[in-house]
């Protein structure tokens, strides 16, 4: 499976240029914690950056300043890891860890902004994968080994 299988095709994006207060309305209406930061190029809107809203928290106690003072620019964890929509779900989880991040923006070929990637999707996808397996190993095969052809029947049994 794919990357872009899995993203949220919807990411909640907002402008580096923006205040504070815009990003921070956004998560609420959106009820997210987190939004892809971008700037326009020619052939659509890149990510440059993550906000959380730890970020904002944080960048109000730092300089003691009210949303509408902060820029999303200069608060923003910028160089975020970006991840192309072809790359498998198993690279993505090992790069996620080597990073350290719990969500990174997903590309598309030309690395326009195409969706957003989760802990939580890739959890719910290997987890998915984890149940399946389990299934597997409880299913009993048919008919018992000792009945099979070319096996000779186990002692007792007739």
């Amino acid at each position: 499976m794919k990357v872009g299988d899995l993203c949220d095709r919807k990411p909640v994006a907002v402008s580096a240029s923006a205040p504070a207060s815009a990003a921070a309305r956004l998560m609420c209406e959106e009820q997210v914690g987190a939004v892809v930061v971008t700037a326009p190029r020619a052939h659509g809107q890149v990510a440059v950056g993550m906000l959380t809203d730890r970020d904002i928290v944080c960048a109000q106690l730092d300089r003691a300043a009210g949303l509408g003072q902060l820029r999303i620019g200069d608060i923003m964890s910028g160089d975020p890891l970006v991840l192309d929509e072809d790359l498998s779900v198993g690279e993505a989880i090992h790069r996620l860890c080597h990073r350290r991040v719990r969500r990174a923006p997903v590309v598309g070929p030309s690395g326009e902004l195409v969706g957003v990637i989760s802990f939580d999707d890739l959890l719910a996808q290997v987890s998915g994968n984890l149940r399946t397996l389990t299934r597997l190993a409880e299913v009993r095969s048919w008919p018992p080994r000792h009945e099979r052809r070319g096996h000779p029947r186990a002692p007792g049994v007739r």
